[in-house]
Formats: C-alpha cells, structure tokens, sequence
C-alpha cells in the first residue's frame, strides 16, 4: 500500500488558474487509485471513493486522467513484446499471480502517472501571457501585426510600451518575424541570459541548459549579453547563431539545423546535431520522461530529418540507425543509452 494521503481533504483550493487540479489533489487522487486496484478493497472503500470524486469536479478530473493512464497498460498482460512486457513475462513464470502482478503495476505506473501529471500540471508558467505544454505549437499575432511562433513547452510574456516591444521569453523556443513598428520601437526578445533584438524580421530565440540560442533566418539580429555594466553584443546576419551565457555571446560555427525554423511545421531538419541536444527537443514533444546523459551522448551526431509530432516514431528511427538503446515504459519513463 502506498503512502497515504488526506483523500478526505476538502477541495477548497485549486491555485491554479486554468482551473486544473492542485497537487494536493493529484496526490488523493493517485491514493485511491492504488487502494482500489487492490482485490481486497472493501465496497465501503469504494463507496467513500464515489462520495470523494462527486466532491468536486477537480477531483473527478484528477481521477480520470489516472484512470486513462491505467487503461493505457490494459495489454501489458498480453504478449511481452518490449522490455516492460519481458519483464512481466518473467515475473509469470515464476508463478507470481495475476493480482500481485496487478498490485506491483498499478502501484508503480500511478506514481509514475503522477509525476508525470504534476510536470504537466505544476507548469511553473501557468500565469504567463501564452505558453503552450506537450506537443503543442501556438501562432500569437502581436500589437503591430508581428507574429510569435512557440514551440511545445515554451512561455512568453509580451510587454509592449510607447518606447518598445519586448518578448520575455521565460521557457523553450520562439520564431519571431518582426514587422516595421511606426513609431521605430526596437523588438527585442530577452531571456535571463540576454536579449535579441531585431534589426530585421525573423529569427527564433531559445532556452537550453547552456544558455539562450539566437538563429537568424532574414535579416540581422543583435544578441547581447545580460547587461552587467559592461553589455558584450554580437550583431548576427542570415544563417549565422550564437549562444549566450554567462554574461558573453559566443557565434557558433554550424547551429546544427538546416533549418532552424522547421520545428514550426512539426520536424526537425538536423546536421550534425549531438544526440544529446535531439533529445532535448524531442523532450517538448514527448508525453512522459526521457532519461539520459548529455555527456555519454554528445559524441554521437544526427542527421536528417526527424518528426516531432510522432515522438515515438522518432525514437524507433533515433534507435535504428543509431548506436543507442531505448528502455523502459512507452511513453511514460524510457531510458535512452549508449551501446558498447
């Protein structure tokens, strides 16, 4: 039996204002979820369950969204034809019965299932102008008739004054394509590292673990270092990139796309991008976790053109032409490594 939680609570908190469930009752949620999968259950454990969900509608909600996830494992009792299966396979023939196996499941894939929920629902960007969440690309037209494109996972916040345009870009990826303002007010696109501002139309802005990276498409673009008194720019023309951190803009010599800007029509147009950055974008589009380290990885490089919208498939062709291996859950918790 997992640890329990105040699935009794009333649901007099939802801080969230997109009107999904708290954490506090994701975690009910998921309690009673695991107790229910139990044979042992008794009905008034059922009865108390029912009178929990009709509660509140934040908990019928949290309770569906476990119960999808539970009926996406419904064929782990068929033929094991992945890891997970395998393993399951193993585990009947050493005579372990249809209920422990069933126990030993549901209790694993609804923590599973809610650290997966909560890093969909806990968005530390719920309070943002527009952001977007798993597999979801938004076209946002600006004030003056610019236009944003996000990539998955990514949060802006638009902040348009009489002496500027500004984009604060708080998470994943941008492409902007600036329009002429009458009032000559720069556009600028500024990240905690730096800022990128237009001194032409289109060029796309993100966020990684190493810093901003600005792409120019058309025209030139200015990145600058996070001013610390002394701000070090770089003005970049078509086709050139830069990375910025650590208060300095560093031009990178091959940004690893073909074409930065093809993640807006749903794939990635790579050239000799490391494996480890690949996965980094994948990550935006995949519903679960990827597991991995950069460093084991960084040697290998991808080219070609990968799907998005497909996280899985790209994956399967990721592992088919590459000297790695994917493991795990699918799509919840795989573990991508290195072959020997």
């Amino acid at each position: 039996m997992p640890a329990r939680y105040d699935m009794k609570q009333p649901a007099a908190e939802h801080p969230y204002s997109d009107g999904e469930p708290s954490p506090g009752v994701i975690a009910a949620a998921a309690s009673w979820y695991v107790r229910l999968q139990d044979q042992d259950a008794t009905d008034e454990e059922r009865r108390e369950c029912d009178q929990w969900r009709l509660a509140d509608p934040m908990h019928q909600r949290a309770w569906q969204r476990l119960d999808a996830l539970w009926r996406n494992f419904d064929d782990l009792e068929g033929a094991a034809t992945d890891p997970a299966q395998a393993t399951l396979a193993k585990l009947n023939t050493r005579k372990r019965t249809k209920r422990r196996v069933k126990r030993t499941i549901g209790t694993t894939i609804t923590c599973i299932g809610v650290l997966v929920l909560l890093s969909e629902w806990m968005h530390p960007h719920l309070l943002v102008d527009h952001y977007t969440g798993v597999a979801q690309r938004e076209a946002v037209t600006l004030p003056d008739g610019s236009q944003l494109t996000l990539d998955a996972r990514s949060a802006v916040d638009i902040r348009y004054t009489s002496t500027e345009r500004r984009v604060i870009l708080r998470e994943g990826q941008i492409l902007a394509q600036v329009n002429q303002d009458r009032a000559h007010r720069p556009f600028i696109v500024q990240t905690e590292e730096g800022t990128a501002t237009a001194l032409g139309t289109r060029y796309t802005v993100s966020v990684h673990r190493q810093g901003m990276v600005v792409n120019v498409i058309e025209s030139s673009v200015r990145a600058c270092a996070a001013d610390d008194g002394a701000q070090t720019c770089t003005d970049l023309e078509p086709g050139q990139s830069a990375t910025v951190s650590n208060g300095n803009v560093a031009r990178m010599y091959g940004s690893g796309y073909t074409d930065p800007a093809a993640w807006t029509q749903g794939y990635l147009a790579l050239d000799n991008q490391p494996l480890s950055r690949v996965l980094h974008d994948l990550k935006a589009y995949h519903s679960g976790f990827l597991l991995y380290d950069d460093k084991s990885l960084e040697s290998i490089r991808v080219s070609g053109v990968i799907p998005l919208d497909n996280s899985t498939q790209a994956l399967n062709t990721l592992a088919a032409t590459l000297p790695i291996r994917i493991h795990g859950y699918e799509p919840l918790v795989l573990t991508i490594k290195k072959t020997e």
